[in-house]
């Protein structure tokens, strides 16, 4: 996807799914970015396997040690374009908003473009100077990064999603661990936010993982559901008394 007078690059975190990441890669590589760059935080018996892949798609490839946020800022920081995407590995893109962003995205009027739930599109400029993803942050890290977008910078929101989140096939292990860590990095975000520690984001957080689970429909969401809380359970121990828990055990909050 060309832009008039600006470039655009798109920033891929993957770890571990190369089964999802070889069907999302394709679909956005086939819309002609002017960059698409790939972090690869995976073990070794699948890194070979994404290396390969994105040469075959003609992506950049670069392996990383980081979490999902490190990553991100990683992936910004090598990135050429005036504008970065930075999606997740099992986003679907939709081509019906496309034309829309491409028309904002020549605009000189915006800082950065909200274009569906999840899907941020900065200036790579103004991304490096409010900091980038708090690398402290599992939970909320989408939410965390647009309350300080909003508070600097000017703001587009688009009519029409371009991207859904988690709209590939994942294993039950995903789920499981994906569950379990987003709940144990709860507290990160409440520390940061206190404010919002309320009837105002407790039981919507709750509902969308309950949400979440029940949509999978398999035998594994009471698994889902307990892993859940008891992330939760954890995260809140922590937060009243880090000492309860060693450091390795709570990998998130380093």
């Amino acid at each position: 996807m060309k832009v008039k007078n600006a470039t655009v690059s798109v920033v891929i975190p993957t770890m571990d799914r190369y089964e999802i990441l070889k069907q999302s890669l394709p679909l956005i590589v086939k819309h002609g970015f002017d960059e698409v760059i790939v972090v690869d935080s995976s073990r070794s018996d699948q890194r070979k396997m994404n290396e390969e892949l994105c040469r075959k798609l003609g992506a950049k490839y670069y392996y990383k040690a980081a979490n999902r946020q490190e990553a991100r800022n990683f992936g910004v920081e090598k990135a050429k374009g005036e504008w970065v995407w930075i999606r997740d590995d099992d986003v679907k893109l939709i081509d019906a908003g496309l034309e829309t962003l491409r028309e904002k995205m020549a605009s000189k009027d915006h800082d950065f473009i909200h274009a569906g739930a999840f899907v941020w599109i900065f200036r790579r400029e103004f991304f490096l100077k409010i900091g980038g993803y708090d690398t402290k942050l599992c939970l909320y890290d989408d939410y965390d990064i647009s309350f300080r977008a909003k508070k600097y910078g000017r703001e587009c929101k688009l009519s029409k999603p371009i991207g859904l989140s988690g709209e590939f096939e994942k294993s039950v292990r995903m789920h499981w661990k994906g569950v379990f860590f987003y709940g144990l990095s709860f507290s990160n975000f409440v520390k940061k936010y206190p404010s919002l520690w309320s009837a105002n984001l407790m039981p919507g957080l709750l509902a969308g993982l309950l949400k979440e689970f029940l949509q999978k429909r398999t035998k594994y969401n009471l698994l889902l559901l307990v892993l859940g809380t008891l992330g939760f359970l954890f995260s809140t121990l922590y937060f009243v008394n880090p000492r309860i828990f060693y450091k390795p055990f709570y990998p998130l909050s380093r």
